[in-house]
């Protein structure tokens, strides 16, 4: 038997325009995404072998799907058929803390790091790029959380291309009381507003490269936050970070969490403990990896 605990950092999206949709029902985005330092925790056991397969997940904190439906074990089942293990019984124990259908890609960073375990536990020695390979099959944002760090993301989430990092500063992740975002329903609004973004793709990526945190922060756009509904507190609770201090504020992913980038961690501070205490939250900072 063989055990590793590894960490999966959440995600969060400094700009993000839905482009347009494609022929085949996905969209194409245009983002730039950064690794935070909330973290779930997995650990991974590798059993013997036996005739009969089995892939088990148990899970406390927040309440996910122990059930093939969990990410994790979606990933599990195509790293085996990818590399072609027919006989294996692993099981995943994953304490979970990044909330849920919050845009913050926790159950994509639970993939990742299910794959980039069970490279390191079966001694596969694969390459990222390999290893992106077999994240994509399980969903869109898995390659990006197995590379971390800062990228510039296009297509449906597999085009990536690192960039300069952005500069270290305190982070506020919020979710709000207002619940939970639909992802496919949040798409469907975004659909009618057009491929064009307020602020221009390229514009930000030359924002990204100059590497000024207040400027980074001042041109953050997420254009999910136009259509969400004011009753999941989302773009309320971006107000409230606005007004606490923060440089910059915006909406992660399709929504609900959203993270306030600020100066200095008393700022940061203090603009976490005016939040309200009944909903989940953080104080975090970029990590390269």
């Amino acid at each position: 038997m063989k055990q590793l605990t590894v960490v999966a950092p959440a995600k969060i999206n400094l700009y993000l325009n839905v482009a347009g949709k494609r022929a085949d029902g996905y969209h194409d985005i245009e983002s730039v995404m950064q690794t935070v330092s909330v973290y779930d925790r997995l650990t991974v056991t590798v059993g013997e072998a036996t005739a009969e397969t089995s892939i088990t997940v148990t899970a406390r904190g927040v309440p996910v799907p122990t059930d093939e439906s969990n990410l994790v074990c979606r990933a599990a089942a195509a790293f085996v058929k990818a590399v072609g293990i027919d006989a294996y019984r692993i099981d995943f124990d994953l304490e979970k803390e990044i909330p849920t259908e919050a845009g913050l890609g926790g159950g994509s960073s639970d993939a990742a790091a299910a794959i980039l375990a069970l490279d390191r536990l079966y001694g596969t020695g694969m390459s990222v790029d390999a290893l992106c390979d077999i994240g994509v099959k399980v969903g869109a944002d898995v390659p990006f959380c197995i590379r971390r760090g800062t990228a510039c993301v296009r297509g449906i989430g597999e085009i990536m291309e690192p960039i300069a990092p952005m500069p270290r500063c305190p982070i506020v992740v919020a979710m709000p009381r207002g619940g939970k975002v639909s992802t496919g329903e949040a798409y469907r609004r975004v659909d009618a507003l057009g491929p064009e973004a307020d602020v221009p793709f390229d514009e930000f990526l030359d924002v990204m490269a100059r590497g000024d945190i207040a400027e980074i922060a001042a041109r953050l756009y997420n254009k999910f936050e136009l259509v969400t509904p004011d009753e999941t507190g989302s773009v309320a609770l971006v107000h409230a970070l606005m007004q606490h201090g923060a440089l910059g504020a915006r909406m992660s992913g399709s929504g609900a969490a959203v993270f306030g980038i600020f100066a200095d961690g008393e700022t940061a501070k203090a603009a976490y403990d005016a939040l309200p205490d009944d909903i989940r939250k953080f104080i975090c900072e970029p990590i390269s990896a």
